[in-house]
């Protein structure tokens, strides 16, 4: 009694057990199908209120920009009609409500880690029965952000939906299975359970030596061919009895085989884990590689975005430089009367006279005023002409610090406190003084502008070696640097303004006296143009650091004297021919040369100086680069040289230096002089000319 109790709860655990099973499987694959039903609605829910917000992004954008409250009130009333979507709430750039609509959950506002693809930012919450999901996002216009957008969606029905579903189906499921389980349990039990306990029986007698027993089953049925096996084995134990010394030595002789079968298989799997660890060793070789090929792939599209960058930012300098110096050159033509003429009236006024301040006062503006036209030529990207060796510490931090510019700045900013670390051994540098003075002079205006309650400035000099690229630059060419370093405390820049902090006329600051616009683009176009490299840091609130990169050079340095006296360069009624197009540089031109005992004559363009000098000669010309209409200053040397090769010649512009004038120097023209024209650069460019040997090599 007690074994066929012992197979009957087996018997039922394992009915039970597959009962179990089977209901928590089918539970389990029921709820992944509900999840993803669910995770669908999501999806198609998100979808939705996507193009619900795009839809109205540029109204409420627009509405929120110029105020326009009812035009507001009206796009939200619009977005709350679509179906699901139960409330639209919209937030100030502070988080404050701005504007709303529709049934809300009194929810915290939370814009959490959003998308940077999307913009996007999902939130759900479950308030009891009640089951919402939110997208907030950030509103922009013209690229300024003006406001955060919530839109909120009922998810309840189709969550109470779901849950019924699961009930139902669990209901369904449980009843059928228990159902199943009972009448398998009854079957089982006359049909196995009965005829195992006989059989068991048997067997125990057999076990008794009983060798002869049989069994009398006929099921036509698994048990009964086990009871017809029985009662057969039962007839041939006493055979199998006497055959089993017999089958020992066989046994013996299988477990041989078995054992060198074994050794077999311990080879092959040796083998095999040979193959695995070759296999395995040439997958993680492949996979350096790819890696390697991936670093490189990315690298290279990196250098393609940043030399994108700085293609698209010399493009835009490019224009704005043709635009600067074709402005550059009238001003500086319309300007040549006001820095030309005080000198020629200084010569004839006596030291006593009051008209001695104003004139000094007329001069001094003009040559602001030039001096603001130069910082446009920087520019155009050839403004900078001089190219001599040049210590940074001596002559242009040192100038700087004595100049009336940086009082000017201590007066505004008090409180800002600038301190110098200069190398003593500093290294030499190629470039012009004056367009690296006005570098260190808008790296520390700006620098004090951005700590308005007071501060620290830091300019730091030092030689370095670079031999990789930094920032913004894929290619840095190796070798020795002077390194000039501005450092502030201040209020930072921020990532976005940083792409464009170089460009012309950019600024956030105070325009009171904030300068041209032009201070930043005239560090960058300078640095260009003595072929070195900008590294910014900065961090909001934090303050900012600007390195800039100079190549050094070996050359030695070679002092000039910087007195000039103008008797020292005064002519010997030597014939100058004025070629210009404009009349008033002409008749400036003209009093300057008069006043310095030169005989001169004047004509307005190239076709005109071509014919004068066939039956005339010059001692030399002083020929302006760009006339209009004819042809310019190139074309009218090259003409000249045909039959007066060996002629003299000076060239004068208001433009920036350029090709056709490095051209021109090339077929044995002189010295180039920017307009507006000092007396004392005219003289002593007319005078080193003249003083030359009248041979010229003339290189074709």
């Amino acid at each position: 009694m007690m074994n066929r109790k012992s197979l009957l709860s087996k018997i039922a655990q394992a009915i039970w057990t597959v009962f179990s099973i089977v209901l928590i499987v089918s539970l389990l694959l029921f709820y992944s199908f509900e999840k993803g039903r669910r995770q669908a609605r999501l999806d198609q829910v998100k979808v939705l209120l996507g193009a619900v917000y795009q839809e109205k992004r540029e109204d409420l954008a627009n509405e929120i920009f110029s105020g326009h409250r009812d035009a507001l009130s009206l796009s939200l009333e619009s977005m709350e009609k679509i179906e699901g979507v139960t409330g639209v709430e919209l937030f100030q750039l502070d988080r404050l409500l701005l504007a709303s609509t529709g049934t809300l959950p009194q929810e915290e506002f939370n814009l959490g880690d959003m998308s940077r693809n999307s913009g996007y930012f999902w939130q759900e919450y479950t308030r009891g029965n009640q089951h919402y999901i939110a997208l907030s996002t950030i509103i922009e216009v013209v690229g300024e952000r003006v406001g955060y957008c919530r839109i909120w969606y009922d998810l309840s029905a189709s969550s109470s939906a779901a849950q019924l579903r699961m009930w139902l189906i669990t209901g369904i499921f449980f009843f059928t299975l228990l159902s199943l389980s009972i009448i398998l349990s009854l079957l089982l039990t006359r049909w196995v359970t009965r005829p195992v306990l006989l059989l068991h029986d048997a067997m125990n007698r057999v076990m008794d030596g009983h060798l002869g027993e049989q069994l009398n089953l006929t099921q036509d049925d698994e048990i009964g061919r086990m009871a017809t096996a029985f009662n057969s084995m039962s007839e041939k134990l006493k055979l199998q009895n006497q055959k089993l010394i017999t089958s020992i030595d066989t046994q013996n002789s299988y477990a041989r085989q078995l054992v060198s079968t074994n050794q077999q298989l311990a080879q092959l799997n040796a083998q095999l884990e040979t193959i695995v660890e070759e296999r395995t060793q040439e997958l993680r070789n492949s996979y350096k590689k790819l890696e390697k090929e991936i670093d490189e792939r990315r690298k290279s599209d990196n250098e393609k975005r940043i030399l994108k960058e700085r293609l698209v930012r010399s493009e835009k300098m490019e224009a704005l430089g043709l635009l600067a110096g074709g402005v550059a050159h009238d001003l500086n033509n319309v300007l040549s009367g006001i820095v030309s003429y005080p000198d020629l009236i200084l010569m004839q006024l006596g030291k006593n006279s009051p008209l001695l301040p104003m004139i000094l006062t007329i001069q001094q503006s003009g040559q602001k005023a030039a001096a603001i036209v130069e910082d446009m030529l920087v520019l155009t990207r050839r403004g900078v002409t001089n190219n001599e060796v040049v210590n940074f510490n001596d002559e242009v931090i040192a100038d700087y610090m004595e100049s009336p510019e940086l009082k000017k700045l201590q007066f505004f900013h008090p409180e800002v406190a600038i301190e110098t670390e200069l190398a003593p051994d500093l290294l030499n540098m190629r470039g012009s003084a004056v367009h690296l003075r006005k570098v260190i002079m808008n790296l520390v205006s700006n620098a004090a502008e951005a700590q308005p309650h007071g501060g620290r400035i830091i300019i730091t000099t030092e030689n370095r070696f670079v031999d990789q690229p930094f920032q913004n630059y894929t290619h840095v060419k190796e070798g020795d640097y002077v390194v000039l370093t501005v450092e502030d405390f201040g209020i930072g820049i921020t990532a976005e303004d940083l792409n464009h902090i170089f460009e012309p006329f950019y600024t956030k600051k105070a325009m009171d006296r904030s300068g041209t616009g032009l201070g930043m683009a005239i560090v960058w176009g300078t640095v260009e143009d003595h072929h070195g490299y900008i590294n910014v840091a900065s961090i909001p609130e934090q303050g900012t650091r600007f390195e800039l990169y100079f190549p050094v050079t070996r050359d030695p340095k070679i002092e000039k004297d910087k007195s000039i006296v103008i008797n020292d360069y005064m002519g010997n009624q030597e014939k100058i021919l004025v070629i210009d197009d404009i009349a008033e540089q002409r008749k400036i031109a003209t009093a300057l040369l008069t006043a310095l005992n030169y005989r001169v004559t004047t004509v307005s363009s190239g076709e005109e100086a071509i014919g004068y000098l066939l039956e005339n000669q010059a001692d030399i010309l002083l020929l302006d680069m760009i006339m209009d209409p004819g042809i310019d200053g190139l074309a009218t040397y090259r003409q000249i040289l045909k039959r007066h090769p060996h002629q003299k010649v000076i060239i004068a512009s208001g433009f920036a230096e350029n090709q056709r004038v490095k051209e021109a120097q090339r077929l044995g023209a002189g010295e180039y002089i920017r307009k507006p024209y000092t007396i004392d650069k005219i003289a002593i460019a007319i005078s080193a000319e003249l003083s030359r040997d009248s041979l010229k090599t003339i290189s074709n």
